[in-house]
């Protein structure tokens, strides 16, 4: 079985290969171990507290290395590895322009910079019945866009926007319950965790 989806795996890459024609990341950078930070871009219309969470659930992700990566180096025996610096406070910068990024690379030694700007987080609860059953569902949906930076001329060089959702239902007989439901943030945690996974699999898939 493993050696079945290890061959189906080898398929979709060497088809990804086939069409990808752009220039992956270290390659631009001209290195194969990349120091990378992450960094927030605030947005006022979004809780600040989700705006951190935001960027630790995007540094939590850029450290699992998709198995399509994994392949990939198997075949062409091309290792490139990510180093990642953190702080003990979220890093906040004013702006992603280029002169930013090369500050920002030049003070912390970095080759890399992901400019993180949630540009929305919204979380709904709604009770309904089902026969004979209150049910309550919580929801939360994500936007947040990532902008990846190399620090010695302060370009772009993979940029996208984000979404991640999740959802949970409790239905109890007779009565409204929602002790077996996760927290808001719970739900908005979860949230964020799919965004980042997206953004992962995009950023590891052009290294």
């Amino acid at each position: 079985m493993r050696l079945k989806v290890f061959l189906i795996l080898t398929v979709l890459f060497l088809l990804g290969c086939a069409t990808t024609t752009k220039t992956p990341i270290h390659k631009l950078v001209g290195k194969t171990t990349l120091r990378v930070k992450v960094v927030l871009l605030e947005n006022r219309n979004v809780d600040v507290g989700y705006q951190k969470l935001a960027v630790r659930e995007f540094e939590a992700s850029l450290l699992k290395q998709p198995l399509t990566r994994a392949i990939r180096e198997t075949i062409t025996r091309e290792r490139v590895d990510v180093v990642l610096i953190t702080r003990k406070d979220v890093q906040k910068v004013r702006s992603g322009s280029p002169e930013e990024i090369v500050r920002i690379g030049r003070e912390s030694d970095v080759d890399l910079v992901v400019v993180v700007e949630p540009v929305s987080v919204s979380y709904k609860e709604k009770t309904y019945t089902k026969e004979d059953k209150v049910c309550v569902r919580r929801s939360a949906k994500v936007s947040v866009s990532a902008r990846v930076s190399e620090t010695k001329g302060g370009n772009v060089v993979l940029a996208g926007v984000y979404t991640g959702r999740s959802k949970a239902n409790q239905c109890s007989k007779g009565m409204k319950r929602t002790d077996k439901l996760p927290s808001k943030d719970g739900i908005v945690i979860k949230a964020l965790k799919e965004a980042a996974s997206k953004f992962s699999r995009e950023f590891w898939g052009n290294l």
